[in-house]
C-alpha cells in the first residue's frame, strides 16, 4: 500500500471554479447563482433576497454542525445550498440527509410547526461521477418504492451535477447550458454565455491581490484534517486497547471494520505514525464505497 501523501495548499493562480474558495467567491454575486439555479430546477426565480457564503447551520447536537457552501433564499419561501464537492466523499447520501436536516432545524425552532418549512433545494456538483452510469445530473426526491408516481410531497428536492458527465439519462434531456457549463468546470473551454461569464469571474478574482491576501489565510482542508484527527484517536485507541474490540466499538461508535482496518494498516506499516495510518484508513474506506 503506497504512503498517502499530504494534501497541500494550491497556489492560488491555479485555482479553477471548482475549488471551494474560487467557487464561493464567484456564486456570492446573485446574478451568477441565480442563472445556475434556474437551469438546474427548469424554473423561473422572482428574486434572490440573500446569499451567504459558508452559513452554519446548527444541528442541535453539540458534537458539531455544517458549513453550507452557499446558501440562498428567493422571495417565494424557498431555500438553496449549493456545494461543490471537489473529491470523492464518503457517505454521500448521508451527506445530503444530514444538510437536509441541519437546513430545516435552522427554519424551524422548538415548539414551531413543521408548516413552516420552506421548500427547499440541496444541489452538490461533483468533479466526479458518483454512480458511474455517466449522466450530467441525477435529481432526487422522496417517493414510495412500490409506486414511484406515489411522492410525498415532502418539499425538499436533491441533485447531484456531474462534471464528468457524458450522456442524458433516458428520456431526461438536459439542457446544452447545463452540458456547457459542466464542461468548463470539467476543464473545458468556456462555449455558453453562462460559463463565459464564470470564467470571467474567475480570472477577475485572480487578479484581485485582495483576494489572494485572503485566500492566503485560510486554512486549507479544515474538513480533511478534522476527520483524519478523529481517526487518528481511533488509531491511539486501538494501538493501546486492553479491552475487547466490542468495548472498543461501543466506547468510539465506530464499525468493526474499521477496528480490522486499522490493525491491517498497523501490521502493513509499523512505522508509521497514527495520523500516516489514519489517513491509509481513510482511503480505504473510501475505496470500498466506490
Amino acid at each position: 500500500m503506497a504512503r498517502r501523501k499530504k494534501i497541500e495548499k494550491k497556489p492560488f493562480e491555479q485555482l479553477t471554479i471548482t475549488d471551494n474558495y474560487m467557487f464561493q467567491t464567484v456564486m456570492h454575486n446573485p446574478e451568477r447563482v441565480k442563472p445556475l439555479l434556474e437551469m438546474i430546477l427548469c424554473k423561473k426565480i422572482k428574486k434572490i433576497v440573500f446569499v451567504e457564503l459558508e452559513k452554519t447551520q446548527e444541528t442541535g447536537y453539540k458534537s458539531r454542525g455544517i458549513r453550507c457552501d452557499v446558501y440562498i433564499e428567493d422571495d417565494e419561501n424557498t431555500v438553496y445550498d449549493v456545494e461543490m464537492q471537489a473529491s470523492k466523499k464518503r457517505h454521500l447520501g448521508k451527506r445530503f440527509r444530514y444538510y437536509q436536516s441541519a437546513i430545516d432545524v435552522g427554519i424551524v425552532t422548538k415548539g414551531e410547526s413543521v408548516g413552516k418549512l420552506k421548500n427547499s433545494y440541496i444541489i452538490f456538483i461533483t468533479t466526479y461521477d458518483p454512480f458511474g452510469k455517466g449522466w450530467y445530473v441525477y435529481p432526487f426526491e422522496t417517493v414510495c418504492i412500490w409506486d414511484l408516481d406515489v411522492v410525498i410531497n415532502d418539499a425538499a428536492s436533491w441533485y447531484i451535477l456531474n462534471t464528468t458527465g457524458t450522456k442524458d439519462a433516458d428520456g431526461h434531456e438536459v439542457s446544452s447550458e447545463i452540458k456547457e457549463m459542466l464542461a468548463y468546470m470539467n476543464g473545458g473551454e468556456p462555449e455558453s454565455q453562462y460559463a463565459k461569464m464564470l470564467d470571467e469571474a474567475v480570472q477577475n478574482v485572480k487578479q484581485s491581490e485582495e483576494r489572494r491576501l485572503e485566500y492566503m489565510s485560510i486554512n486549507a482542508n479544515v474538513a480533511d484534517e478534522r476527520e483524519v484527527g478523529n481517526y487518528s484517536a481511533y488509531v491511539k485507541s486501538v494501538r493501546d486497547a486492553t479491552v475487547t474490540d466490542d468495548i472498543l466499538v461501543a466506547v468510539l461508535k465506530i464499525e468493526p471494520q474499521t477496528i480490522n482496518n486499522i490493525r491491517f494498516v498497523i501490521r502493513q506499516h509499523p512505522d508509521w505514525d497514527d495520523d500516516d495510518v489514519a489517513e491509509e484508513v481513510l482511503d480505504m474506506e473510501d475505496a470500498a464505497l466506490l
